[in-house]
C-alpha cells in the first residue's frame, strides 16, 4: 500500500505545483509570471546550473596557471620591456574571449572543450593579472620614489573606475541589443584597440641598455616552479648603511611579504562574505548590498585621489628628498583603519553603524600603492619587474586561499550562532600585520 502510494502522492505534488498551473500566477505580478514561465523550460534550469559549474572551472583553470606563469612572465619584462608582457597577455585574453564566441556559433561542432582551451591560453600567458603587474612596472619606471605611491594610486583609482563602469556597459549592451554576445565582440575589439596602441604608440619604459644589463646580471626563474618567483625576497634589501646586524632591516623583504599575503587573504573574499552576513543579520537585498558596494569603491576612489596627493604634498613641504616614512605611515594608518573597520562590522548593530564600518574600512586602501612602492624601493630599480612578479604570485595564491579560510570560517560560525567571528578574525589578522608594520624600520 505506502509504496503504492508515493507514486500518486509524487504525481498529485507535481500536477498542483505553481510551476504547471496557469491559474496559479498572478497576471498582474509581470515579473513573477516571466520568471515562472521560465523555470517551466527544463533547458532553463538546465543551462543556469551549467553556466556556474562551466565559470566555476574556467575560473579554476586560469588562476593557478596564471600564479604558476607570473613570476616567469614578470621577470622576463625586465629583460624584453613592458610593452612585450601588454601584447602577450593580451593576446591570451583575446583567444579566450575569441574561443567563447566561436563555441556559441559552433556548439555542436566543438563543444565546451574550446573554452576549456582558451583559459588554459589565458592562464599560461598571465591574463589579467600579468598586465597588472606590467602596469605597476611600466610607472615604477617613469616615476621618481617619491611620487610612485601616488601613482600607483591613480591607476588603482582608474582601474575601480573600469570595474564600475565596465558591468554597467555590459548591462546597456544587453538590454539595447538583447544579446549577451554582443558583449565578447565588443571586449574583443576593446582588446584589439589596446593591442595595437601598446604594439606602436606606448613608449618602451626600459631602455636597451638597460635590458642587456638585465639580461647579464639576472637569472630567468624557472618556470616549472610555481614558487621559483619569490627567490628574490632572499636577496639583501637596498639599505643605506650597515645591516647585517639588524634582523629586521635583513629580513624586511619577507615582513612585507607577510604583511601583503594576509591583505590579500582577507580582501580576495571580503565581498561575497559582507553580502552572505548583510542578507542574514539586516535582511538586504540586491540593491541594499549594491548600495554598500557603491560607497565602498566611491571611498576607495576617494582616498586613492585626495589622500594620497595629500599625503604626497605634506611630504614635499617637509622633506627634500625620499624618505620612506611617508609610504610606511600610510602602510600602518591603513592597517589600523582595517583593524578598526572588522572590528566595527564585528558590533555594527544597525545599517547606519555598517555604512560607517565601511567607510573607515574602505580608506585602508592607502596601504595598497604604499606597500608596493616599498617592495620597489628595498630593491635595485633593474628588478622591478622581479619583485612585482613576486608579489603577484603572492596575491594570486592569496586570491585563490582566501575564499576557502573565509567561507569555512563562517559557515562554522554560522552553525554556532556567532557571524561575528568571521570579522574579528580578519580584526585579529590586521592587528599581526600593523605589528610586523612597525619592524619595517
Amino acid at each position: 500500500m505506502s509504496h503504492s502510494r508515493k507514486p500518486d502522492d509524487s504525481q498529485e505534488a507535481t500536477e498542483n505545483s505553481p510551476l504547471l498551473l496557469e491559474e496559479s500566477i498572478d497576471p498582474t505580478n509581470q515579473e513573477t509570471s516571466s520568471c515562472i514561465q521560465n523555470l517551466r523550460k527544463p533547458h532553463v534550469l538546465w543551462m543556469i546550473v551549467f553556466s556556474i559549474t562551466l565559470s566555476t572551472i574556467m575560473t579554476s583553470i586560469i588562476a593557478p596557471l596564471a600564479t604558476l606563469s607570473i613570476g616567469y612572465i614578470s621577470t622576463l619584462s625586465d629583460f624584453k620591456g613592458r610593452r612585450f608582457v601588454y601584447r602577450l597577455s593580451t593576446l591570451g585574453i583575446i583567444f579566450g574571449c575569441s574561443f567563447v564566441i566561436i563555441t556559441s556559433h559552433y556548439w555542436k561542432i566543438v563543444g565546451s572543450n574550446l573554452l576549456f582551451i582558451g583559459a588554459i591560453i589565458e592562464g599560461l600567458l598571465g591574463g589579467v593579472i600579468a598586465i597588472n603587474t606590467a602596469c605597476h612596472a611600466y610607472i615604477s619606471d617613469c616615476t621618481k620614489p617619491e611620487n610612485r605611491s601616488v601613482a600607483f594610486g591613480l591607476m588603482h583609482a582608474s582601474a575601480y573606475c573600469g570595474m564600475a563602469l565596465g558591468p554597467v556597459l555590459g548591462g546597456v549592451i544587453v538590454e539595447a541589443t538583447g544579446s549577451a554576445l554582443l558583449v565578447f565582440y565588443v571586449v574583443v575589439g576593446a582588446l584589439s584597440v589596446f593591442f595595437i596602441f601598446v604594439s606602436f604608440i606606448l613608449p618602451e619604459s626600459l631602455s636597451p641598455e638597460i635590458r642587456r644589463q638585465n639580461e647579464s646580471s639576472t637569472s630567468l626563474p624557472s618556470p616549472k616552479y610555481i614558487f621559483s618567483a619569490l627567490m628574490i625576497l632572499n636577496q639583501t634589501p637596498v639599505y643605506s648603511g650597515n645591516i647585517i646586524n639588524n634582523i629586521w632591516k635583513r629580513n624586511v623583504l619577507y615582513i612585507l611579504s607577510i604583511i601583503y599575503f594576509i591583505y590579500k587573504m582577507s580582501q580576495a573574499g571580503q565581498n561575497d562574505l559582507i553580502a552572505l552576513y548583510t542578507t542574514q543579520k539586516f535582511g538586504w537585498s540586491t540593491l541594499e548590498n549594491g548600495v554598500f558596494f557603491t560607497l565602498q569603491a566611491l571611498t576607495r576612489f576617494m582616498a586613492l585621489i585626495v589622500l594620497l596627493p595629500l599625503f604626497r604634498m605634506l611630504q614635499g613641504k617637509y622633506l627634500t628628498t625620499y624618505s620612506r616614512t611617508l609610504d610606511l605611515t600610510m602602510l600602518r594608518s591603513g592597517l589600523i583603519m582595517e583593524v578598526a573597520g572588522f572590528a566595527l562590522y564585528a558590533i555594527a548593530i544597525d545599517p547606519n553603524m555598517f555604512y560607517f564600518a565601511c567607510v573607515v574600512n574602505s580608506l585602508s586602501t592607502i596601504a595598497t600603492p604604499a606597500i608596493r612602492t616599498l617592495f620597489t624601493t628595498f630593491v635595485l630599480p633593474t628588478q622591478a619587474g622581479q619583485i612585482l612578479g613576486a608579489l603577484s604570485v603572492i596575491e594570486s595564491v592569496g586570491s585563490i586561499l582566501s575564499p576557502l579560510f573565509l567561507n569555512s570560517l563562517y559557515s562554522w560560525s554560522v552553525m554556532r550562532g556567532l557571524d561575528e567571528i568571521v570579522f574579528w578574525a580578519n580584526s585579529l589578522l590586521f592587528v599581526i600585520a600593523t605589528f610586523l608594520a612597525f619592524l619595517v624600520l
